[in-house]
């Protein structure tokens, strides 16, 4: 029963701590949403889900969560992010390394690049306002990601995502109109 305990409390800590390890915290652009949240794409019946899986990954010593992104079309990838001090983490599996994905305290002209070099992201507005099909909003976030090398040739060149505090991504766009939005 004392081996027992051995290994069942450290996997309770850690799968409790895994929660924690991107942002479960209402203050946050990037929070955990404890349900999946469903894109629509605009004039389409297409859509994208996104569920927090109860699982973590390890990659190149860091422990992530696990993401599980569903296209209404049939594919299914899965995408890895934690919290370094609040600052938001993605796992790029094409470059084996850790990226920032969004700041801890985002700052309008705050600039960076992921560590490939391949994309560039600015937070452009704290304030903006948007309608969608289905929702009206105030005092999003605007990051503004580019790509820079070309090395994602499906992708557009660049995206406008807008976040809201303590509910996560909104809606994106490409080529300066509304692609998805969320539910």
């Amino acid at each position: 029963m004392k081996n027992l305990l051995y290994l069942v409390i450290p996997f309770l800590l850690f799968s409790c701590a895994s929660k924690e390890s991107i942002n479960n915290n209402s203050e946050s652009y990037h929070p955990i949403p404890n349900k999946e949240v469903r894109f629509n794409y605009v004039n389409s019946n297409s859509f994208i889900s996104h569920k927090y899986l109860n699982k973590t990954e390890s990659k190149i010593g860091n422990n992530y969560l696990v993401l599980q992104v569903s296209y209404s079309w049939g594919k299914t990838v899965e995408n890895l992010y934690r919290s370094d001090n609040g600052n938001i983490m993605y796992y790029d599996k094409k470059s084996n390394s850790d990226n920032l994905i969004m700041p801890k305290d985002p700052k309008v002209g705050f600039t960076w690049y992921n560590n490939d070099k391949s994309w560039e992201y600015e937070i452009v507005d704290l304030n903006a306002n948007l309608e969608t099909p289905t929702n009206k909003y105030s005092k999003l976030l605007v990051m503004r990601a580019t790509q820079i090398a070309n090395r994602d040739s499906v992708k557009l060149k660049e995206y406008l995502n807008y976040y809201q505090i303590g509910i996560g991504q909104i809606a994106s766009f490409g080529n300066g109109k509304l692609m998805t939005y969320r539910l």
